[in-house]
Order: structure tokens, then sequence, then C-alpha cells
């Protein structure tokens, strides 16, 4: 949709704001510097995905989740096996995403090239959202909302910088 809320004449539908289908739960949207979109979708249970959007894309809920895969849909670049993260959040920086996880209540980092996830320590909870400005990554725990545990430092504003978790 464009700001003004008409429809982008090149939607892969004509006249649809629909750009891709078949998603389950997307939470987090990122892009890098050359325009290529990224999601983050729950799976049903577990197999949550790291999706690399395509226009006019059909990513197969409810058909497939997961690394099932069906002519004419699209599998995840990463997904998450038989665990759950609840990946929310995401940004894009230098060539990794920077993902909130809420189930997961971790800081995940996905390498693209090397298409590997690693954790930035995982004492903050569930973690809502990031947010990357030059070096310096703002995330936010969401405990308070009725699913997490608590504790009296919850539902904060944290600030990591990025050249010391790299």
């Amino acid at each position: 949709m464009e700001l003004d809320g008409r429809i982008p004449s090149d939607n892969p539908f004509k006249n649809s704001y629909v750009y891709t289908y078949g998603h389950r739960n997307p939470q987090g949207l990122a892009w890098d510097e050359h325009g290529t979109m990224f999601s983050t979708e729950h799976g049903q249970s577990a197999h949550d995905e790291i999706n690399l959007i395509k226009p006019g894309a059909n990513y197969g809920w409810p058909i497939i989740e997961g690394n099932a895969r069906q002519q004419g849909m699209e599998t995840p670049i990463f997904q998450t096996g038989n665990t759950t993260w609840a990946p929310s959040g995401i940004q894009y920086k230098d060539g990794k995403l920077y993902i909130a996880t809420l189930r997961g209540e971790k800081l995940r980092i996905f390498d693209l090239k090397e298409k590997s996830s690693t954790f930035v320590r995982g004492d903050f909870g569930r973690i809502r959202d990031v947010y990357i400005e030059g070096n310096n990554l703002y995330f936010i725990s969401n405990n308070l909302d009725g699913r997490g545990t608590p504790a009296a430092d919850d539902d904060q504003l944290w600030k990591i910088d990025i050249k010391e978790i790299k």
C-alpha cells in the first residue's frame, strides 16, 4: 500500500493490496540495502520461519510449513524445527537479521551468508521488537502482556552496541 492508501502500480496482483499469500502468522518485516524483504512468522506449533519475500509468491499455509515442500509454494530460508522461538520483530544490518523472540526469550542473529543462527544472552524475557540505528541495537522486553513471567525489571527498552556482539 502506498502512504496515501493507493494500491501500488507494481503490485504483483493487479488492483489488489495483496503482495504475497499463504502466511500463517507473520510478525516482523525487514529490508536489506537492496530492497530484499524478509519476514518472521510463527508456525502452528514450532516450525517458526524466516522467509525471503518474493512478489506474488505463495508461502504455503495451511498446506505446508517448515521444510515441507510443494510445487508452487515457497519454503523458508530458515525454520526452527520442533522447537519454537515465537519470532516477532526483525531488523537487517550488514548481512545479518536481528530477531526478537517471545517464547525463545532471546535476541537471535541470523547470518544470511552462513544460514546460521546464534543468540545474544537470553535473560531478557519475552522480546517483542528490535530496532537498529547506527551501531546501536535497541529492543523491548514484553513480559507483562499476560504470557510471560513478570519480574520487577520487565517491559524495558534495552540498548546493545552491535560491535560488542559480532
